[in-house]
């Protein structure tokens, strides 16, 4: 029998073990919402189908033929699988393993995600996490990407969730401050040591602006770098004013480690604005993948 012509059966099948199980047609009737009428009728169907009676049928009672017999066992066997089958597939379908894909920019990868992964692989001992750090924009399909933190407008075609709004901000040590000065006006960072990052021709102009007036000036100073945190240790250090993510010294600023410099000024540039978690629709219903963004939206966001 080709399968075209048997998936119409199963059901029936499925019937005939109802009505063995159960005793009688109206028993099995009820068991499954239906009608004496509309069991009778699957069953006979079946036998049509299967040019063979499967049910003697007495005044007071069914019973099987030795052909329905070997029918019978077969369609438990097939019940049972269907079960089995689909008591995996929930099991699968809760569970949390196999290998999630994460990419973020370099500062917020090492200092907002990286923190947070130890306590996740922890609790999820079937959970495999690989952390690509680059400020390049990865396609998620050719990279194999399952979430890619992303800054400024998300990417059509995926979906987004809103993570964290990001500003840089200008931080110094108390130590460079009150040897060289607090700056009262962004031309005043012309004269000091200024630490940015020498990454792309422009690096070293910085524009501010407050209540619209826009200052650009070109910054110098001894020593650049393209990760925030250098420019951080360098900052702690006391070799100057840094640029730098909000997130990555909003615990120095606490502690006084580091003072914010022209306050009342947002520093201008490219890596700032809002933030999301970027990834395929089909993604989320993958529990693995499903749990990661909940959990980095619940401790980071």
């Amino acid at each position: 029998m080709r399968t075209n012509e048997l998936l119409p059966l199963l059901p029936d099948l499925a019937v005939l073990v109802t009505v063995v199980e159960a005793g009688s047609f109206s028993a099995a009737a009820r068991l499954q919402g239906s009608t004496p009428s509309a069991v009778s009728r699957q069953i006979a169907r079946l036998e049509a189908a299967l040019g063979l009676t499967l049910l003697e049928r007495t005044t007071r009672k069914l019973r099987l033929s030795s052909g329905g017999q070997e029918v019978v066992r077969h369609a438990r066997a097939m019940l049972d699988a269907a079960r089995a089958a689909c008591d995996g597939a929930a099991r699968h379908a809760h569970e949390v393993d196999g290998v999630v894909r994460i990419s973020a920019p370099k500062a917020m990868a090492r200092q907002l995600i990286h923190p947070q992964l130890p306590a996740l692989l922890q609790s999820y001992p079937q959970l495999a996490l690989e952390l690509l750090v680059t400020d390049a924009v990865v396609d998620l399909i050719s990279e194999g990407v399952d979430i890619a933190v992303r800054l400024g407008e998300p990417p059509a075609g995926c979906v987004a969730r809103p993570f964290i709004e990001v500003r840089t901000l200008l931080c110094a040590a108390p130590a460079y401050l009150a040897a060289a000065g607090m700056p009262q006006h962004p031309a005043e960072l012309a004269r000091h040591s200024c630490l940015h990052l020498a990454e792309q021709a422009g690096d070293d102009e910085w524009c501010l602006l407050k209540d619209g007036e826009r200052v650009a000036v070109n910054v110098r100073g001894r020593y650049a770098a393209n990760h925030s945190e250098v420019r951080r240790e360098a900052a702690l250090a006391g070799l100057g004013i840094a640029s730098l993510p909000d997130f990555s010294v909003r615990q120095l600023l606490l502690d006084g480690a580091l003072v914010q410099v022209l306050p009342q000024w947002q520093l201008l540039g490219r890596y700032q604005g809002s933030s999301w978690l970027v990834y395929g629709a089909d993604r989320y219903r993958t529990p693995r993948v499903r749990v990661v963004l909940d959990y980095l939206l619940a401790s980071v966001a």
